[in-house]
């Protein structure tokens, strides 16, 4: 990768020319570390993977960009010409580039032999009816299967009952600078969700459904025995283990993230059990890392009482698993908002039942931040992070909340600091 000194020289050149941005960001708590880039304005959706020339290509939906700098700067987006929008991209072992993403009314696959100039006709993976998909959903493992994890997510009452009906008179709220504001939606409106695995062992020729899908069926102290009911498992993140093993980490409404485990390269699931992380209902990102099968999770961290409190994505923490997320390490907080402690670990807490924020959460602080929807892309030594800032301002007396999309250029090193 090129000098590091360079690639700083160059992101601060740009901030100079996006001031109208730094003014209008709030005070971050944790000042961007030394080494570490910060790109205004790119969104969460895509991928990036390196080209055969050195460059790096960002695919977003209908165009791409192209980074000569390891990211520092990017092109202006071109059209990329793929047969479907691009949800995200990966490098496949053949050499080719793959996408995936929505063909109406299908969720496709295609492929690209010649660095993205031109790509396959797209392949069916599943219809798209009622299935939703996140960032950084498709990976390969070291034997070629191709493994993408989608959801199911339902929500009773969303448009059957107005009186309860998401944003007007369900949900949080609090004051700020003495305006009532949300801070929580759909949370407050009963919901569940579940995760679903697809696979491929012909290079993405044909898929297969895992049979079913997986939710949670624990009870408060996280035994497998159905006495709490049933808990969501959704919008879900996977990465390869050691061997053929697959962790899949989920979104859920007790307090943690939840896991399955695959020892057979997603043909067979365990059954959903909840992490020592805790979080809040907020969507994770897992990845694998380095030579020896790593893990990079990146997602808000929460206690129990944060969340009561109105904070559910007030902390963006990172951790590294070494034994294919049997335990967790080197935690650190990536963004943090005012009124919430600076810590880099929120010890587990009990019971597993579901938590939201109170009805009325009271005062929340001036610089209340919230930080969300993380993807990362992993490419050498450099870890590409985006993901979104949201933050009240007044504007002429108008109470509006804009939401920065950013891209932050980490060094993989720094994970383990």
């Amino acid at each position: 990768m090129k000098n590091r000194s360079s690639m700083v020289a160059i992101a601060s050149a740009i901030l100079l020319f996006t001031a109208e941005y730094v003014r209008a960001d709030p005070v971050s708590r944790k000042p961007l570390p030394d080494g570490v880039l910060e790109i205004p304005d790119i969104d969460q959706f895509g991928g990036i993977v390196g080209l055969n020339n050195g460059s790096l290509m960002l695919a977003q939906e209908d165009s791409y960009r192209i980074s000569d700098d390891d990211g520092a700067s990017w092109s202006d987006p071109q059209p990329l010409r793929a047969p479907f929008g691009a949800k995200g991209m990966i490098r496949l072992q053949s050499g080719d580039l793959a996408i995936y993403g929505s063909k109406d009314p299908n969720y496709c696959f295609a492929f690209s032999s010649d660095e993205g100039k031109t790509w396959s006709e797209p392949v069916v993976i599943c219809p798209a009816s009622g299935i939703f998909i996140m960032y950084h959903n498709m990976i390969q493992m070291s034997s070629g299967r191709l493994l993408i994890t989608m959801y199911w997510e339902g929500m009773d009452g969303w448009d059957v009952h107005p009186d309860v009906m998401y944003p007007q008179n369900a949900g949080a709220f609090g004051t700020w600078k003495g305006h009532r504001v949300s801070i929580e939606g759909h949370g407050h409106v009963p919901e569940m969700g579940m995760s679903l695995v697809y696979r491929s062992d012909d290079q993405g020729k044909s898929w297969k459904k895992h049979p079913g899908g997986l939710m949670g069926w624990f009870d408060s102290e996280g035994n497998v025995n159905g006495a709490s009911g049933i808990t969501p498992c959704y919008e879900p993140t996977i990465a390869q283990t050691h061997g053929d093993g697959v962790l899949l980490i989920a979104r859920s409404t007790v307090g943690r993230l939840v896991q399955s485990y695959s020892p057979d390269g997603g043909q067979q699931w365990m059954a959903v059990r909840p992490t020592d992380l805790g979080a809040s209902e907020a969507p994770p990102l897992l990845v694998s890392v380095g030579p020896n099968g790593d893990l990079l999770l990146i997602w808000n961290q929460n206690s129990r009482e944060e969340i009561r409190r109105g904070f559910r994505r007030n902390r963006l923490s990172s951790a590294i698993s070494k034994d294919g997320g049997h335990s967790w390490e080197h935690f650190k907080t990536l963004e943090l908002s005012e009124g919430i402690d600076d810590v880099d670990r929120i010890p587990p807490e009990y019971p597993l039942t579901p938590v939201r924020a109170r009805r009325d959460v009271g005062h929340l602080p001036d610089n209340y931040i919230q930080f969300s929807y993380p993807n990362i892309d992993v490419v050498g030594d450099l870890v590409f992070v985006r993901y979104y800032r949201r933050w009240w301002i007044l504007d002429g007396g108008e109470l509006k909340m804009p939401k920065r999309r950013l891209m932050r250029v980490y060094p993989l090193k720094w994970f383990y600091q």
